[in-house]
């Protein structure tokens, strides 16, 4: 009932005013801030990723519809080694975008130069990539000025809406798939992912297999966690422990099994369901940064 009556309000002051202002601003200086972490660290080791000698496959540029070839340059023979430009540029306007320099331009530019560095380097990116993607696509939408257009403001809240249904369509399908999976509904699936070289830690896996029960107890606690987000996420008095409880497993995830900036960028998609009344942990980060 919370859901349909948050959905009733959001409806009603869908064109009036932008839904927690604040809280919106500091989702998205996130989302920047992670785009800033990852391209620098990508750009350590960017001709490996970006170079015209990279063993990463080459698309077909000819082969393109015209908007693909915008978002594919890197793969343009006269681009081909241009890749030193597309870093910079995305390394400093990431950093004009955190600091809400004509927000919906260079949200537009991030996600210009992200898709052109990710589509070149395509078989590194994982769902985190993908989530960051959709999320900066629909940050071009956003506009977090206190006063603006009953257009504007109507825009920026169906934009950051569509965020938020797009972190728990991501979830919905995770935990759907995952109770499909029969490693899954057996409790075995973590056992056989973190017993893998490339993804586990051989001490962690060693401990944890001497307790069965408890690595089964984590393969199911994932499955429950990821089916019940998509609702529990919204309600306000279950919205603190959920965000709790997700943070810890991409932390995990990412401190066990390498994943860092996968669990970031999921970390990061919570903040989009915070809002400025909201006390608690997050309400006392909220203010921090706003004081």
């Amino acid at each position: 009932m919370e859901l349909i009556q948050q959905l009733k309000e959001f409806y009603l002051k869908l064109h009036l005013e932008v839904k927690s202002l604040q809280a919106l601003r500091f989702a998205r200086r996130l989302v920047y801030a992670w785009a800033f972490i990852n391209y620098g660290i990508l750009a350590t080791k960017a001709a490996y990723f970006y170079s015209s000698s990279a063993y990463i496959p080459a698309k077909d540029f000819d082969s393109l519809n015209l908007l693909e070839k915008s978002l594919n340059l890197l793969h343009w023979g006269p681009f081909a080694d241009a890749y030193p430009v597309f870093l910079t540029l995305t390394l400093v306007v990431t950093a004009i975008a955190f600091f809400e320099k004509a927000p919906r331009t260079s949200a537009a530019v991030v996600y210009f130069l992200m898709m052109n560095l990710d589509n070149k380097a395509y078989v590194t990116l994982d769902g985190g990539n993908n989530l960051m993607h959709l999320v900066t696509f629909y940050l071009i939408f956003i506009n977090t000025k206190e006063t603006q257009s009953a257009f504007s403001i109507t825009l920026t809240n169906l934009a950051a809406l569509m965020i938020k249904i797009q972190v728990t369509l991501v979830y919905a399908t995770a935990g759907l798939l995952k109770v499909m999976g029969p490693l899954w509904n057996k409790g075995v699936a973590l056992y056989y992912t973190m017993g893998v070289s490339e993804y586990g830690n051989h001490g962690i896996f060693n401990t944890l297999s001497n307790y069965p029960l408890l690595l089964a107890a984590m393969t199911l606690g994932t499955v429950l966690f990821q089916i019940s987000l998509p609702y529990l996420i919204w309600q306000r008095n279950w919205r603190p422990y959920i965000v709790l409880m997700g943070t810890v497993l991409h932390l995990s995830i990412s401190l066990v099994m390498g994943l860092f900036m996968f669990g970031f960028a999921m970390c990061v998609s919570y903040f989009f369901f915070y809002e400025d009344e909201e006390k608690g942990l997050f309400g006392s980060l909220l203010k921090k940064v706003r004081a």
